[in-house]
């Protein structure tokens, strides 16, 4: 009898024992279908070409994004230029205005200096009638009215 209990017991804890085997089993074969599911899935021709696509993608990506930086590096230099650019008109206009007040300046002091020359020119042909008509009694002090009269004329030829 004790025999025959003995193998009751032995019996009683294989089972147990084969039913462990067969849920370890079942549980390997429902974790392992999953993964070989997912392993044909990403190793499949489209999740392939997915990859290459999105790496394709990121390195335009990141040739955009250089482009873009060396665009901007440019436009920065331009607007740079444009505003040295902009000033050097400022600084020209401001002397081109300096300079037309020069030249006015200049123009009226050459027309006050040519009434002068036409007067002394007028006073030059007063004289001379006036020197032909008494030429005989005063040709020496004409002279010398004409010598003044001539170095004035040039003294402010001078001064033009």
């Amino acid at each position: 009898m004790v025999d025959h209990l003995n193998e009751s017991v032995r019996h009683c804890c294989q089972l147990p024992r084969c039913l462990c085997f067969l849920l370890l089993l079942g549980m390997l074969v429902v974790l392992l279908v999953p993964l070989l599911i997912f392993a044909v899935r990403a190793n499949s021709k489209d999740c392939t070409d997915g990859l290459q696509a999105e790496r394709e993608c990121q390195n335009l990506t990141r040739y955009m994004q250089h482009q873009l930086t060396q665009a901007q590096e440019v436009l920065h230099k331009m607007e740079v230029q444009a505003a040295t650019c902009n000033q050097t008109v400022v600084t020209l206009r401001d002397s081109l205005k300096m300079e037309q007040a020069r030249v006015a300046e200049l123009q009226g002091e050459v027309k006050i200096l040519k009434q002068k020359l036409e007067d002394t020119l007028a006073e030059v042909q007063r004289l001379r009638r006036g020197s032909e008509a008494s030429a005989e009694n005063s040709s020496s002090s004409c002279s010398s009215v004409l010598f003044a009269v001539v170095v004035v004329v040039v003294l402010e030829a001078l001064l033009i």
